[in-house]
């Protein structure tokens, strides 16, 4: 369904400023209840999905944060939300920071076991599906759920309601429209992401209001928003940089272009007829953008501002993007950890005459810190040596959902938090990626954890052993590979391991290809020594990811 355009009255853009706004708020709703009152009319999502204007966000929010409230849920409560990207998302966001509860987003690719085992980890009091993806919730899932299960549609007001479950638009009208303001605030948990874990199972990052506002009024203040701000986010909202950027952009009074599905088409559709003066991409989607021969006639001038992550990119993409879009490129590095934010390359160090620094990921950001730390000792490495990358800084997490072991191997003795990527920083702070020392595979922007891809490839009967290493992607920059060892007298096949890991964890985790070997190699204490299985691989990279 596509969202209304209609017009609408010009915006008063000289009732709001970024970073008033934000410095004024103590809780995410502070946000959205300054733009509705400055610019009530003005759009605030476009694009796919339901559109809305800041002042029907606040009002929709509020009915909704009164109907979570009415239902019994207490201050800290989950809501879990199951959905691709839709309008809904952001009046439940916004709902929960107005009732005082904590939302956290499922990614909807993730198999049904997956799905289960969050819900059973985080415990929501209320859960929301999109009815598409009602059969990724088992009926263990469900069953954990002890308010409100209820189910919408971005096709329809009226969509199916299995029994037990109820229609959000019905649940929304039947609330009080007053806003409860029982906000979360400071230090409260407004969020849990979930990402996969070095173990194998899934981990919930917390990241408290203070934490979340410090992110937006210091990484939004580097690009310029604003109320004519135009916001482009192709990515997925459990995605922190895409839940990230889209409440800078709603928090400086501007709109985001929405995305149910993404195409090239609809990207280059959805660019024009909104007029997106920012543009959030990976390199990988950003070569294929450039490469479509539709892109070549059409006028970008719009676009003021093309941020990406996820990868450095090359200067022969960099040229290329600045001819079509002819503007500003930045690249940023962090994690869902730190709400996204890390560092930031900026303009200036994206030129011919500054190509070298396109290998780096920029320096830290205007009040985050950085620190590189030899893995054995903790001493400060050198000016160009390599060690651990630690972040410290006003977004950085307070740890895991009830995981304090994870929690304590995630922080220095001295409250640095370690990031797991191994780097160094040259003599003018910029930072260098160089090698993960978490297990980990980046796949189109996506965070995939062998032992977990490990773990689905092990339950095969016909598997000894195996290694899931990250191998290069022209298309992704990485892609998980499976080195399989099988069973004494049993045979394997490509085929058979990839598709005995597709029917246990999502698609986009499982391998691309697998190699079948009699032995893998270990160091003397028995450690698989996936450096050496990823050589080979890498060989002519300036680094071991991507």
């Amino acid at each position: 369904m596509a969202a209304s355009t209609t017009t609408t009255p010009a915006p008063d853009l000289s009732r709001l400023d970024f970073l008033t706004t934000v410095r004024r708020a103590s809780s995410l709703a502070d946000l959205l209840r300054t733009t509705a009152t400055a610019t009530p009319d003005a759009p605030v999502v476009v694009g796919d999905g339901r559109g809305r204007t800041h002042g029907e966000l606040h009002a929709r929010s509020s009915r909704i944060a009164a109907g979570l409230v009415s239902a019994g849920l207490a201050p800290g409560d989950r809501v879990a939300m199951l959905a691709r990207n839709a309008t809904e998302y952001w009046e439940l966001f916004f709902a929960a920071s107005k009732a005082g509860l904590v939302i956290v987003p499922v990614n909807f690719r993730l198999a049904p076991a997956e799905v289960e085992y969050i819900v059973g980890d985080v415990a929501p009091r209320a859960l929301i599906v999109e009815d598409v993806l009602l059969a990724s919730v088992t009926d263990a899932a469900s069953a954990v759920v002890d308010g409100p299960r209820l189910v919408f549609s971005q096709e329809s007001d009226r969509p199916e309601a299995p029994a037990g479950w109820a229609r959000f638009e019905e649940f929304v009208a039947a609330a009080d429209e007053a806003d409860p303001h029982r906000d979360s605030r400071g230090e409260d948990v407004a969020f849990v992401m979930y990402s996969s874990g070095t173990t194998g199972r899934p981990k919930g990052v917390l990241t408290t209001v203070a934490a979340f506002l410090w992110a937006v009024e210091h990484f939004g203040a580097s690009f310029e928003v604003s109320p004519r701000s135009v916001s482009l986010v192709p990515t997925p909202y459990y995605h922190i940089a895409a839940g990230g950027w889209s409440l800078i952009a709603i928090a400086a009074g501007g709109r985001i272009v929405q995305f149910t599905e993404v195409t090239p088409h609809a990207m280059v559709s959805h660019m024009v007829e909104h007029q997106t003066t920012h543009v959030i991409m990976v390199p990988t989607v950003i070569q294929a953008f450039i490469s479509n021969p539709e892109v070549a006639a059409i006028d970008f001038s719009c676009v003021e501002w093309l941020v990406y992550g996820g990868s450095p990119i090359s200067e022969s993409v960099m040229v290329k993007a600045q001819e079509v879009f002819g503007a500003r490129l930045a690249q940023t590095y962090g994690l869902t950890e730190t709400v996204g934010v890390a560092t930031l390359l900026g303009p200036e160090s994206h030129t011919s005459a500054t190509s070298a620094l396109l290998r780096s990921a920029g320096k830290a950001v205007d009040g985050m810190e950085l620190d590189v730390r030899d893995t054995e000792t903790g001493a400060r490495c050198a000016v160009g040596e390599t060690g651990e990358v630690l972040i410290r800084g006003g977004c950085v997490t307070v740890g895991y959902w009830r995981n304090e072991a994870a929690t304590a191997e995630a922080f220095a003795e001295d409250g640095w938090f370690r990031t797991g990527d191994a780097g160094y920083l040259d003599a003018d702070g910029h930072l260098f990626l160089r090698d993960r020392i978490k297990d980990l595979v980046t796949s189109g922007g996506e965070n995939i954890y062998p032992a977990e891809v490990e773990n689905a490839i092990m339950s095969h009967p016909d598997v000894l052993e195996v290694a899931v290493i990250g191998v290069p992607s022209e298309k992704w920059g990485e892609s998980p590979h499976a080195v399989v060892v099988p069973r004494p007298g049993r045979t394997l096949t490509e085929a058979d391991v990839i598709e005995h890991a597709r029917s246990r964890i999502a698609r986009y985790k499982c391998p691309t290809s697998v190699d079948v070997v009699e032995i893998l190699p270990r160091n003397p204490s028995g450690k698989v020594l996936k450096r050496e299985l990823r050589r080979p691989y890498w060989e002519g990279h300036e680094r071991d990811i991507s």
